[in-house]
């Protein structure tokens, strides 16, 4: 009979993710970047965008810190910087980021990407994979902001604990709180072997 409360439970998990088909749609999708200059006119290419770098770098390293401690860093094959929009474009980015007060750390990689440093956001695409923890996510765009510490992928999304798998088209993950919401054919497996270890079998003596 113990395994009823965790079926229950499971139960109430699985239809917590489906009520995350109402998360805000604004952001799950495409961000636009638009200057003064470009308003009304057709979407520029990022091969465009970049075209005319004020500076471009190989092998570099970008650091962002708050309160005297850092958050993220970044390393990158290449990097290109539009000093008019702020936006630095990278190749093969890897982040490293450390939230929380026990400072619990996120990477990511991916093949490209745009860093808004001053802004602290990012955004990653294609073949977007990392770790948070025990989950290890995959996904084709990832787009971090740092002034509420949440993470929203998008994009054949995969979350994998050892004892779930949770598959949707859009997921937001709280940094903080280490909440997650999944949106839009949302499927969740719970694996048999990590029963144990699931928090929705928690065995009180």
């Amino acid at each position: 009979m113990r395994g009823r409360p965790a079926l229950v439970l499971f139960v109430i998990f699985a239809l917590g993710l489906l009520l995350g088909l109402g998360v805000n749609e604004l952001f799950f999708s495409d961000p636009i970047l638009e200057t003064p200059d470009t308003v009304g006119q057709a979407p520029v290419s990022r091969k465009d965008m970049f075209a005319d770098a004020d500076v471009s770098a190989e092998d570099i390293e970008l650091v962002q810190g708050k309160e005297g401690s850092m958050t993220w860093k970044l390393l990158a094959k290449s990097a290109k910087y539009n000093q008019e929009l702020g936006i630095i474009a990278v190749d093969f980015p890897q982040l490293t980021a450390y939230f929380g007060d026990d400072r619990q750390e996120v990477y990511v990689q991916a093949d490209r990407g745009e860093v808004d440093q001053a802004n602290d956001n990012l955004t990653l695409y294609d073949g977007v994979s990392g770790r948070f923890g025990d989950m290890a996510l995959d996904a084709q765009h990832l787009d971090y902001v740092g002034a509420i510490g949440k993470v929203y992928l998008k994009g054949g999304v995969t979350v994998r604990r050892p004892d779930m798998t949770v598959q949707a088209k859009a997921l937001e993950i709280d940094l903080v709180t280490r909440q997650m919401v999944a949106a839009g054919g949302v499927e969740a497996l719970l694996a048999p072997e990590g029963l144990g270890r699931s928090p929705l079998n928690e065995n009180k003596e």
